[in-house]
């Protein structure tokens, strides 16, 4: 009887595991790709309108002058604060505007820029911020102190 229950078990669960299995999935019947090339042209059509919109965010920043007094100054740096808090437009204008301007209280905003989660916004940061990479000014050249009283004991 024990000879009769192993293999009785064995082949129960082989017909139970072959019922569970799932289901082969049928070939394709067609190799049509005209589907796929038309979402990839509707996607390549909406890529073109917002590189044309970018232009024409860069013809009104042409006509835009750098502030004069202090208080033109203050409120540049608020607009491109509250800016940067907005959607990603907001921000990719706020560091265009920030290139354009060209001065280094900006750089704070360029720098959190970098870490943007869109990529022109973080490509416009690069290129915003290259020219203020390298060695940093010349200090002013400041009077030598004067040498040690005992000069003359050192020569």
């Amino acid at each position: 009887m024990q000879n009769v229950l192993l293999p009785g078990a064995v082949v129960l669960l082989t017909v139970v595991l072959w019922l569970r299995r799932k289901p082969v999935k049928p070939m394709l019947s067609s190799t049509d790709a005209s589907r796929v090339a038309q979402i990839n042209r509707a996607q390549l059509e909406l890529v073109i309108e917002h590189a044309a919109d970018g232009e024409s965010a860069d013809a009104s920043l042409e006509s835009w002058t750098a502030p004069s007094s202090p208080l033109e100054r203050l409120a540049l740096e608020r607009r491109l604060k509250a800016d940067m808090e907005a959607g990603p437009e907001e921000r990719l204008r706020a560091v265009r505007l920030a290139a354009r301007w060209g001065h280094r209280s900006a750089l704070p905003l360029l720098r959190q820029a970098l870490r943007d989660s869109d990529a022109r916004v973080v490509e416009a940061a690069a290129a915003a911020i290259a020219p203020f990479r390298g060695a940093p000014a010349a200090a002013p050249i400041r009077q030598q102190a004067r040498p040690p009283r005992n000069v003359s004991r050192m020569r």
